[in-house]
């Protein structure tokens, strides 16, 4: 406001104080009004936030409890863990195993002969590494090798640039096969040192050398002299239950199903692994869901209770929105799924969480757990997506947001299949391969090998050319880095190339082959049958195969995809499908707390309300400025006229004086 300072100078009266208390007066209704609307306003907007703060925390939960998956896990023990420790995983039962360690597994290590320095220069030549079981007689003398058929023959080139010691033990760890090369002074000279770095009988290996003498001294096979073994590759042997097993690592997860055994030392006495349900980590997770309800409704209540005692009422106190939140939820918490029906678990009810009579959720910890106990994977389907399966020969993979919950029946009528090349009949041992005739490439999976070359020789029966020719094709650079493999077995007197990969991707084609080795392999006349993918219906309707799985693509069921792993053809069961209870919580609450969700819809309402009061605010400002002007101009006027007034009498004044002196 403009302020005047000669205001009731005239008059001697205080005009100032005058004009703004009579705007003060005339602004009061107005401003009180849009101050007492703004901090309503204000007050709601903050209550709202405090409210989506709350429903978001609790999404958090909700959204963590739908990824939840299976609510099965199990827990394992060892009563000697110093010779055997264990651990369980996914599909691990309920079980008491008694195991003993009578021997551990070793990995080969062999010493080269003593040089004089290990940057002395050694000659040139090749060091070819032979995988799998080194054959020996009572002497200790290798007599052969038994070829690892999942481990490639490798060679070394020692050229000028890598000719030492130094230079061939840094070749042979960059090769990264499998090998690992040290020196190691002994005090009679420095020794190569080559070690596997798998353990088992398979995981030995031979050196074949071939070059200058210094490299040749390197060899290991049936005719080396200095080259010595100073640890065999041998397996595992234990007992479980008193059924002898053998194994070629002492890290074993194939014995037990869903479960870890590592060996440590051979045991005198067998050491009692305990395998049992675990059912900490879903009683965790549901009381975590139950405190997170409880801590969002305590919210709410704080929001919108009203205290008759004091008459006050929550900022948002009579909100259909808040109302409308708490009531879906507890709809959708007391409401049972129709997917479950006929199991002993289909609602929260059935594992223990009730409501409270202050609207908060409690949890009956026995009751869950007989819950758990009964039908863990009931549980599960309350919570999270999930496929229970009710047969043999499928297992539940995945789902789409397509997928409705509800029970399927599942029919495969034809198996996945893999792609194979069936060779022509070769007769028996045995076969001869030639140097400068044994090159070939192979296709897997559409998937081109580079030139692969096969070991010359003779291999005395067609089994020791089958184990050579998978660990040669699966130690393809190409087809290792793409993920492809074969197994190479015998089909009467052909060989067979399999995939193993499953459906109508999978297949073995072999080109650019040799001619002698397309001979000897029967390669000519032979059949590369390409695979199948799996065939059959979910829910009565016609499903999509690829490879091993099968996959829904109409009707409730679309989306839902199954893994047929099994050999059985017809009606297999059913699955039963559940969303989850969560995903109609997220979707809810999403609904509420989203950007487009009707809390932010009430906020920007709001904050458009305090918009407009911004704009009264102006125009009352205005006014008031208006009103202000007019009420100085009508006190200047007064007090110019009453200046004027004051003149006048002051001259009457001394005008009566000056006559009465002059009569006087």
């Amino acid at each position: 406001m403009s302020g005047i300072s000669s205001l009731g100078v005239g008059s001697g009266i205080d005009i100032r104080g005058l004009v703004d208390q009579l705007v003060a007066a005339e602004r009061a209704p107005q401003q009180n009004r849009i101050n007492r609307q703004q901090q309503q306003i204000e007050t709601q907007i903050s209550a709202l936030g405090q409210l989506r703060s709350a429903l978001s925390g609790f999404q958090e939960k909700v959204r963590e409890l739908g990824q939840q998956g299976s609510f099965i896990t199990t827990r394992a023990s060892s009563s000697n863990s110093s010779a055997v420790s264990v651990s369980a995983g996914e599909g691990a039962e309920p079980g008491r195993f008694d195991i003993q360690v009578s021997r551990l597994a070793q990995a080969q290590s062999i010493a080269s002969g003593a040089y004089a320095s290990r940057d002395a220069s050694l000659g040139t030549g090749t060091l070819t590494f032979r995988f799998g079981t080194v054959e020996q007689d009572e002497e200790g003398a290798i007599t052969g090798l038994v070829q690892n058929p999942d481990r490639a023959t490798r060679t070394i080139q020692i050229e000028p640039g890598n000719n030492t010691l130094q230079g061939i033990r840094d070749a042979v760890n960059a090769a990264d096969m499998g090998v690992r090369a040290n020196i190691v002074n002994d005090g009679s000279g420095e020794r190569l040192v080559f070690s596997s770095t798998e353990s088992g009988a398979e995981n030995g290996f031979l050196i074949d050398a071939d070059g200058d003498a210094a490299i040749e001294r390197l060899a290991f096979n049936e005719t080396s002299t200095e080259t010595v073994q100073t640890r065999a590759a041998t397996d595992a042997e234990l007992t479980i239950d008193g059924l002898a097993v053998t194994r070629a690592s002492n890290t074993i997860d194939d014995l037990i199903e869903g479960v870890t055994l590592t060996l440590k030392e051979v045991s005198e006495t067998p050491a009692a692994i305990e395998v049992t349900r675990d059912n900490s980590g879903a009683r965790s997770a549901i009381e975590g869901f139950v405190k997170a309800f409880n801590d969002m409704q305590g919210e709410i209540r704080k929001l919108t209770r009203y205290d008759p005692e004091t008459e006050r009422a929550g900022p948002l106190n009579g909100n259909a929105t808040a109302r409308n939140i708490i009531n879906q939820i507890r709809n959708t918490l007391t409401q049972p799924m129709d997917a479950l029906d006929g199991r002993g678990v289909r609602a929260m009810a059935d594992i223990g969480i009730v409501t409270r009579r202050d609207g908060g959720l409690e949890l009956n910890a026995e009751r869950l757990n007989d819950a758990l106990e009964r039908d863990p994977e009931a549980v599960a389907a309350l919570f999270s997506p999930t496929g229970i399966v009710d047969g043999e020969g499928f297992r539940y993979d995945s789902n789409r947001s397509t997928t409705e919950s509800g029970r399927y029946g599942v029919s495969v009528s034809e198996l996945a299949t893999r792609g194979r090349f069936n060779g022509a009949a070769i007769g028996g041992g045995p076969i001869t391969i030639s140097e400068g005739d044994n090159t070939f490439r192979v296709s897997v999976d559409g998937t081109r090998s580079e030139v692969l070359t096969l070991r010359p020789g003779t291999y005395d029966t067609p089994e020791d050319l089958a184990r050579e020719l998978q660990a040669l094709i699966n130690g393809s650079e190409t087809l290792r880095d793409a993920g492809r493999s074969v197994s190479v077995a015998l089909d009467g007197d052909r060989f067979s190339f399999i995939s193993q990969r499953y459906g109508s991707e999978s297949t073995v084609v072999f080109s650019s082959v040799a001619a002698g080795l397309d001979a000897a392999l029967g390669l000519t006349g032979g059949e590369a049958v390409a695979g199948r993918d799996v065939q059959g219906s979910i829910g009565g309707r016609e499903a999509e195969g690829f490879g091993q799985f099968l996959t829904a693509q109409s009707g409730p069921a679309n989306g839902l995809k199954l893994r047929v792993d099994g050999n059985l053809t017809g009606d297999l069961g059913t699955i039963t499908f559940a969303r989850g209870i969560m995903a109609d919580l997220d979707r809810i609450l999403d609904g509420f707390v989203s950007s487009g969700g009707s809390l932010r819809s009430q906020t920007d309402a709001l904050n458009g309300r305090l918009e407009r009061l911004e704009s009264d605010q102006e125009r009352l400002d205005r006014r008031m400025t208006q009103v202000e002007a007019r009420y100085v101009a009508q006190f200047t006027a007064m007090d110019k006229m009453v200046a004027q007034m004051n003149e006048t009498s002051q001259f009457l004044t001394q005008q009566l004086a000056s006559l009465q002196q002059s009569r006087s």
